[in-house]
């Protein structure tokens, strides 16, 4: 009762107002023609980069700046939309479902390690071991979608219905919290009957859940930072049921994706073991 009231406060304290005025945002404005906009604006740098049409930076944009799971949920529903194509959507999900800056110079930087530095040092060190997941990955041919300029849009019904959206989509993620906070809550009793490294305790509860295995991290020393930089990178098994549930609506590969962010994990721990100096100064 306790684990799953902790994981109710957690999502009512911390994930909600975090995470639910970009939801609101992002369904509003993917239904106006802000991501051709957006297109304009970024596409110098995004097409050499990746290669990505109108709606693909706008998913790129999204995962990046809102944090877990709201990258899969944008990629899955402007797939299903018909807004991306089936090899620009497991593109982009392999690198733009990832933690925001809310959570990683908040939560982690500020709340956990108490310094808001650390925090921008491992944003800076997460975006980095996306965007190079997205490089060094062969780039599929995409099928460009091209945009209406003039799309009619009703504020009131786009609002209502992006309002909706957003609450049936909170609710299920702080559905997810709960159950695998009371599976941390179970973990912990069997851990704690056996003399277990701090460091491997705090990665067993990291790839469960990725604020109970950073919580277990609270020193700035180069392999704790590591760690950190490396589970926020994966994502955790909380994270990745809720982002799977949105992928599974799809044809979309979900062991691709599973396998991109091990793979993002690995790096952005390597980046962050090899930086460490450069943040020690």
């Amino acid at each position: 009762m306790n684990s799953v009231k902790n994981g109710l406060l957690l999502w009512f304290n911390f994930v909600l107002p975090a995470l639910l005025p970009f939801m609101i945002t992002i369904n509003l404005l993917k239904a106006t023609p802000f991501p051709l906009f957006l297109s304009k604006i970024l596409s110098p740098i995004t097409n050499k980069l990746f290669g990505l049409s109108s709606f693909g930076i706008f998913s790129l944009v999204s995962g990046m700046i809102s944090g877990y799971p709201i990258g899969a949920k944008i990629i899955s529903e402007l797939y299903t939309e018909k807004k991306l194509c089936k090899n620009e959507a497991q593109y982009l999900l392999s690198f733009a479902n990832n933690s925001g800056p809310l959570f990683i110079v908040g939560t982690v930087g500020t709340g956990l390690l108490g310094n808001k530095g650390t925090g921008y040092f491992l944003l800076l060190i997460h975006y980095m071991s996306a965007i190079i997941i997205g490089i060094i990955q062969p780039k599929q041919k995409t099928i460009i979608t091209k945009l209406n300029n003039n799309l009619k849009f009703n504020l009131g019904k786009e609002l209502k219905s992006s309002i909706y959206n957003s609450l049936e989509a909170i609710v299920l993620v702080g559905g997810y919290i709960i159950f695998f906070s009371m599976l941390c809550t179970i973990l912990e009793s069997i851990l704690e009957k056996y003399n277990i490294n701090l460091y491997i305790k705090a990665l067993i509860y990291g790839i469960l859940e990725i604020t109970n295995g950073c919580k277990e991290l609270t020193q700035t020393n180069r392999l704790s930072l590591s760690l950190i930089s490396g589970i926020v990178a994966f994502g955790g098994l909380s994270i990745h049921s809720q982002s799977i549930g949105y992928i599974s609506s799809t044809d979309l590969s979900t062991i691709k994706y599973i396998l991109s962010k091990i793979l993002q994990g690995i790096l952005a721990f390597l980046i962050c073991f090899f930086m460490y100096p450069l943040y020690a100064q």
